[in-house]
């Protein structure tokens, strides 16, 4: 059991100060983290400084008994105005301090050795790495690699030629390897010939991959998601893209054929990237957008077609003034 006494030692090892509450009980136990508004006495939470004009309604309300406090509230905030029946953990970035003690505390564990699903279907030549977890209903096709500690949801179908790396994490009923839409017009026929695909689905270490999410294999290379990428649900990532170290792709974005996604970038939810085109290093693409040509480094786009944020900004001003200009000349 995780009690508030096991809560202050991890914060006060690592050197956070500490304002305990009057009167703690430490051996009461804490179950996880919630939002604050719907924390119970069980629960630890946090309030970041986006939350200082509502922290003295919040932190009355809540249930909590232990609260992570960002530090640039106390420079607003006096610290003998501070309610003493919660015990508070001063932080520069609570978010980032609510991981690390739920990866301490509340992380699921890996499993001692390999575990596979009786209902889950193992093609032939599969290797299958150390302390694996396969969940009920996965397929796994022939002449996969599953790396070391990979954990794959229920319902996952992994295709033939797929290489997953050490620690990876694949939720439930994704489909990963499987043909890309690859088509050619038959002039005689005047129908579409599917083009073969031959390349596989290559996975670095440690990759996360949500739900309901499809990464097409490679026509004549593989497709290929390295290190360190977060992808989220209902993701599509076509044939033959490249997706470089540490980048996020969030819900619903769909990534075109042989897009090259360098490393660091941002795809933000509902976006679409076009065929053939390059995304630099550290680039961020905004919610929603359509991007129809190269994006270079350390560039925002947004919008659709996308264009840079300074651009973006522009227009809507100019769009604003239309608008205005239209409502006072039909007020008139």
């Amino acid at each position: 059991m995780i009690s508030i006494y096991h809560v202050i030692q991890f914060f006060t090892e690592r050197g956070n100060e500490i304002i305990p509450a009057l009167q703690t009980t430490f051996d009461e136990k804490i179950i996880g983290p919630r939002a604050i508004d719907v924390a119970g006495p069980d629960h630890i939470t946090f309030i970041s400084s986006k939350l200082a004009n509502n922290f003295e309604q919040l932190i009355s309300n809540t249930g909590s008994k232990v609260v992570l406090l960002e530090d640039k509230i106390l420079d607003d905030y006096p610290r003998e105005k501070l309610l003493p029946n919660r015990t508070y953990i001063i932080s520069n970035n609570p978010k980032k301090d609510i991981i690390d003690f739920s990866k301490q505390f509340l992380t699921k564990k890996k499993v001692e050795k390999t575990r596979i699903h009786p209902s889950a279907i193992i093609g032939d030549n599969v290797i299958i790495g150390e302390q694996v977890d396969i969940g009920s209903n996965v397929t796994i096709e022939d002449n996969c690699l599953i790396g070391d500690r990979c954990l794959i949801g229920p319902g996952t179908v992994i295709k033939s030629q797929t290489q997953i790396g050490d620690d990876v994490w694949i939720g439930s009923c994704n489909v990963i390897g499987g043909d890309g839409f690859g088509y050619v017009k038959n002039e005689v026929t005047g129908q579409y010939d599917h083009f073969p695909h031959y390349g596989g689905v290559k996975i670095m270490n440690n990759v996360h991959i949500g739900n309901n999410t499809c990464i097409d294999r490679g026509s004549l290379k593989n497709t290929i998601i390295k290190e360190g990428v977060r992808i989220d649900n209902l993701v599509h990532i076509a044939h033959n893209v490249e997706v470089g170290r540490n980048s996020i792709i969030i819900a619903c974005s769909m990534i075109a054929g042989s897009v090259i996604i360098e490393d660091n970038c941002w795809v933000a939810p509902g976006s679409n990237v076009r065929n053939g085109i390059t995304l630099g290093e550290r680039s961020v693409i905004g919610l929603g957008s359509t991007v129809t040509k190269n994006v270079e480094e350390d560039q925002t786009v947004m919008g659709n077609p996308a264009i840079s944020i300074e651009d973006f900004l522009i227009l809507r001003d100019e769009q604003k003034k239309i608008l205005l200009d239209h409502k006072a000349k039909h007020n008139d």
